[in-house]
């Protein structure tokens, strides 16, 4: 069973698959992927970039149990539920970062996690990344995955059109497409997993910021973002001025001023005046209602940032 996996991603569709029939449907889970490992002994968690996270988050632990001597590999996303008990990336922003045990184990009453499995990549000695999506299902639907604390993510196979409105119902971020013939190819953006999103958002990189206005230009009042083009370059796509609290304006603050530099990090013009600009090294998730002439960002708002991709992995999609 291998230590590290980097695990497989979805291609972005505007538009449902035509075959719907030849497509398994999922929820989009607003949250952060996980690779779950349980070699029977010692239980590991890793991020999509393959940083480990066990610490972080204790309540997954005893998933453990459900196994006991056989070894698994699972992949999933870490979820945090807001009030109406929706999936919050912002919410779980609070977790995503933190490391020590004693927070940990405070934050833990206050947002609660949930590891919510939508695929088995390895069980009883046995790899699985070779068996189409249908049978790591039916090798995944025979676990036990219903705790406290973890679940199986619901599928349904031809009802694309269905699980897509419930989806706008409820006001989730969308579903994901998968082929239900696919393979599993980690470190891959495949066509044959599509995401189709109800709700826009993305990752963007930070590349400056502009301060709140009178007496605290020192705060972050806006972020001017951007992604990379196919060339390498920092394409700037907009300002982002509201999704802040008081914790986020402050951690902000911080980090930015750490990573100030005299030069700017994008290729094409920001039309800002009074630009502060940082090393490109944060990247933050960012909604956004439509994007505008030259891909500038409209009605957006910041939602946390990423710890588990790097910014040079940012690109225009």
């Amino acid at each position: 069973m291998p230590h590290l996996v980097a695990p497989m991603l979805a291609t972005l569709s505007a538009n449902l698959p035509p075959r719907q029939s030849d497509f398994a449907f999922e929820y989009k889970w607003d949250g952060v992927r996980a690779i779950l490992r349980w070699d029977g002994t010692e239980l590991s968690i890793q991020s999509r970039n393959q940083l480990d996270i066990t610490a972080r988050y204790p309540e997954i632990w005893p998933i453990s149990g459900v196994f006991g001597s056989r070894d698994v590999l699972l992949d999933g996303e870490i979820i945090a539920l807001d009030e109406e008990e929706r999936p919050s990336f912002s919410r779980l922003q609070r977790r995503m970062h933190v490391n020590n045990r004693m927070a940990v184990k405070k934050l833990m009453g206050e947002v609660p996690v949930y590891f919510v499995v939508f695929d088995v990549l390895w069980l009883d000695g046995e790899s699985l990344f070779d068996l189409p999506w249908i049978e790591r299902r039916d090798r995944l639907e025979e676990l036990e995955l219903d705790g406290g604390a973890w679940m199986r993510s619901p599928a349904t196979i031809g009802e694309g059109t269905e699980l897509f409105a419930a989806a706008r119902e409820m006001h989730l971020e969308g579903i994901v497409a998968k082929k239900t013939d696919s393979l599993y190819r980690p470190d891959v953006r495949s066509p044959d997993w599509l995401k189709i999103k109800n709700i826009s958002d993305d990752e963007f990189v930070i590349g400056g910021w502009i301060g709140e206005g009178g007496t605290r230009s020192d705060r972050v009042g806006s972020l001017l973002v951007g992604q990379y083009d196919e060339q390498g370059n920092l394409i700037f796509m907009g300002g982002v001025g509201t999704g802040f609290n008081n914790d986020t304006h402050d951690r902000l603050t911080q980090l930015l001023h750490s990573l100030a530099s005299d030069e700017n990090p994008f290729a094409t013009p920001v039309p800002k005046r009074g630009a502060h600009y940082v090393k490109p090294k944060l990247v933050a998730q960012i909604e956004f209602r439509r994007k505008g002439p030259g891909g500038i960002l409209q009605q957006a708002a910041f939602k946390g940032l990423r710890s588990d991709k790097s910014p040079k992995e940012v690109g225009r999609q």
